[in-house]
């Protein structure tokens, strides 16, 4: 008995121990699938863009909330500070809004403007020094701020305010997010305050606007604005107003209180209207569902792009987050804003024009993620230019400058239409009452009648401006660039009149090609330095080295020997620097500029690195085309979004010019044709990729073409071909897959 009892109660105490040891390890499974079960980010995410200010080579107004209708620039080392308004037509790049907050038990007024306040003391001594503040007798009390993170459309920052006077505590913890309506002209701010002090706050949150002008573009009215109360201030022409989800307010602002230990969380909007429309509610109950609607769309977009689009995986993650804010920079340019003169409008980035030569450069992408959009953009562009004006305003066409890239860049823009949907009709659509086709041959026709001189070269004349925007003298006349996309564009009309079966035409084209490109190697290819000089009307020649030409790369009937001599200065310290390819080549001394740098010599536009790579890889120079695109991809570690004219030797771009570009596209297109070897076709789909050993394993998915999707994978020594989980085929490098 002894024995069994023994026996029995090890048994009860094995039972036990197992229950409880199951018990754990319940527990520790259930852990495990509730942490697998979070939300996996993915670039559909804001999360994955995300930046800390700190990181970001961006000055204040170069950091941007934008949800496709307006936007905003949030001021770092402030809580609620914002500046630089957007939303069309009405607009105040010098306004500036924040909160501040007086405490009534310390009698305080605690002020959140360090920004600006910091930039007068800088710039006159015209304010107080910041880094004396909270201690220096008589100096303002200010917020210390924290940890500041960019995403798209959303600015978190949070900071503290811990002071003693008289004996009398402040002291309260503050968390921000803002963001941009898409539905409204609104800014949003929710604010946790959580009061750290023994007793009641009592605090006063006063609104302070300053702004000199707010204008309502294409109004006529005195934009000069004032103090209206303390929620509003206004011109004639535009009002801002500071709405709360507080309900009780007084003369000077909302009125809190929050208990010893307590979190309350605030909602603001600040609402930009003309004033016969009547004014917003000072207390409002619903900003908090508009802010989360205005949250909702910003995520909406980025999945439909992510789901649209290939995706892309990489071993090498600064590649792959090049590619997604490649992306980014695209979708940040496209706005839905009722009050512009087409549907979806898609801006150079955050100046709000449309111009084709910007656009030309993520045309492929933007045929990818949305190719009715993309004909929309080449329609106005006929509908607004008329062969005579480039800026195309959110409202229209404005003054009587043109850019001659105009038919090169619209000629690319009908091609990847045309590639990525086989649709043709697209020559038979109208543009202020003419066909895109007779739009073509009127830009031929405007070559041929008003830019070819007397030896049968295309002659821009004097003005270096209508080429591209380089400041020193002497790119002008028979420039090489603007006569070999030329004699590209004369080809290309061949083919598409070969297509509408206007054989006349069609041959006229080719032979005003082949004529073109003989004067062009006579008069202009520099055998001795491998170039293609300027040609002036008094018979000489001048040799500019202007990464423009390299465009040149991306034509078919460069002789191989050309090709070859060209690509020869894409080498380090003549044309690559750390972040790219100068514009102009250090070794050009004539013509180097630091300031205009995207073209003149000490940096480079956004979109001419990817399509200078994806150039290289598709003539044969991989090689060269990756060590192009990972000097550009440096930049994901400098800027959330990519800017117009970056530098090459620093990560900087300077406040005159956008810290945003469509162009940027460019770079997602350089991996997808140029790395991966995509080659869409009316009849057959090629995929010849290259791999490099600091990319690693890749993988390109999601890639249609007439309605099937495939997928490339990349290892060490091979890559292979899916068409959905399906494998096609496994190839060595150099081979090719063909599907038909």
């Amino acid at each position: 008995m002894k024995v069994t009892t023994v026996l029995t109660n090890k048994v009860k105490h094995n039972s036990k121990s197992f229950l409880n040891n199951t018990l754990i390890l319940g527990l520790f499974l259930l852990a495990i699938n509730q942490i697998s079960a979070q939300k996996e980010i993915t670039p559909a995410d804001p999360e994955f863009y995300a930046m800390d200010r700190e990181h970001i080579a961006f000055e204040d107004e170069h950091v941007i909330l934008i949800n496709y209708r307006g936007s905003v620039s949030p001021r770092q080392y402030s809580v609620t500070q914002f500046t630089n308004v957007q939303f069309l037509p009405i607009s105040s790049s010098r306004y500036e809004f924040n909160l501040n907050f007086f405490d009534k038990n310390t009698q305080r007024l605690i002020e959140d403007d360090v920004p600006t306040k910091w930039k007068s003391w800088i710039d006159d001594s015209g304010s107080y020094d910041p880094l004396g503040s909270n201690f220096r007798p008589n100096s303002p009390s200010i917020m210390v701020t924290q940890d500041e993170k960019w995403q798209p459309n959303q600015y978190h920052r949070t900071a503290t305010f811990h002071k003693e006077y008289n004996k009398k505590w402040a002291s309260f913890a503050a968390d921000s997010w803002t963001n941009v309506s898409y539905e409204d002209d609104e800014v949003f701010i929710k604010l946790k305050l959580t009061n750290r002090n023994s007793k009641n706050m009592e605090m006063t949150i006063i609104p302070n606007q300053v702004a000199d002008q707010l204008t309502r573009h294409f109004k006529e009215g005195n934009t000069k604005s004032k103090t209206i109360d303390a929620f509003t201030i206004g011109s004639e022409m535009a009002h801002a107003r500071v709405s709360s989800s507080i309900q009780k307010t007084s003369d000077q602002g909302f009125e809190i209180s929050i208990a010893p230990g307590k979190t309350e969380t605030y909602y603001f909007a600040v609402k930009f209207f003309e004033p016969d429309n009547g004014t917003p509610e000072i207390s409002q109950s619903d900003i908090k569902e508009r802010m989360e609607r205005a949250d909702k769309k910003t995520r909406e977009m980025l999945a439909w792009a992510y789901n649209k689009l290939p995706k892309f995986k990489s071993m090498n993650k600064d590649l792959e987050k090049y590619y997604y804010r490649c992306i980014l920079s695209v979708l940040m340019s496209r706005y839905e804003n009722p009050n512009y003169i087409s549907d979806i409008f898609w801006a150079v980035g955050t100046w709000p024009y449309t111009i084709s030569w910007d656009t030309s450069y993520s045309s492929d992408l933007i045929a990818m993620l949305e190719p009715e959009s993309l004909k929309a953009a080449i329609l106005t562009d006929f509908e607004q230019v008329q062969l005579k004006r480039t800026y195309v305003g959110w409202n229209g066409a404005h003054w009587d400058i043109l850019y001659i890239q105009e038919p090169f860049a619209l000629q690319i823009m009908i091609e990847a239409y045309i590639r990525h949907t086989g649709d043709y009709s697209i020559f038979d659509e109208k543009a202020a009452g003419v066909t895109v086709w007779e739009w073509m041959q009127r830009w031929v026709d405007e070559l041929q009648d008003n830019y070819t001189n007397e030896i049968g070269l295309i002659d821009v004349g004097y003005n270096t401006e209508k080429i591209i925007e380089i400041r020193t003298d002497g790119y002008n006349h028979a420039v090489p660039i603007t006569n070999t996309l030329t004699i590209d564009l004369l080809y290309t009309m061949s083919d598409w009149a070969k297509k509408r079966n206007e054989k006349k035409i069609q041959k006229t084209y080719f032979n005003d090609a082949e004529k073109l490109k003989s004067l062009v190697n006579k008069y202009m290819w520099n055998e001795e330095l491998g170039w293609f000089d300027n040609y002036y009307p008094d018979g000489t020649r001048g040799t500019i080295w202007t990464f423009h030409l390299f465009d040149l790369l991306g034509t078919d009937f460069l002789p191989d020997h050309q090709l070859y001599r060209l690509v020869s200065h894409l080498q380090e310290g003549e044309f690559l620097g750390k972040y790219g390819v100068y514009s102009i080549a250090r070794r050009d001394k004539v013509h180097w500029d630091l300031i205009d740098s995207d073209w003149g010599g000490g940096g480079q536009y956004a979109g001419m690195p990817g399509r200078i790579s994806r150039n290289l890889y598709q003539k044969g120079f991989a090689g060269k085309g990756w060590d192009v695109l990972k000097r550009n991809i440096r930049y994901v570690d400098h800027f959330p979004y990519l800017p117009q004219n970056p530098r090459i030797d620093i990560p900087e771009q300077d406040r005159s010019s956008m810290p945003l570009e469509i162009s940027a596209g460019a770079g997602m297109e350089a991996i997808v044709f140029g790395t991966f070897g995509v080659k869409i076709e009316q009849d057959k789909l090629t995929i010849k990729p290259f791999n490099h050993e600091d990319i690693g394993e890749a993988t390109l998915t999601n890639i249609t073409w007439k309605g099937r999707t495939f997928g490339i994978q990349l290892t060490r020594k091979t890559f292979s071909v899916y068409e959905g989980e399906k494998l096609m085929a496994t190839e060595f490098y150099g081979e090719e897959v063909i599907v038909q």
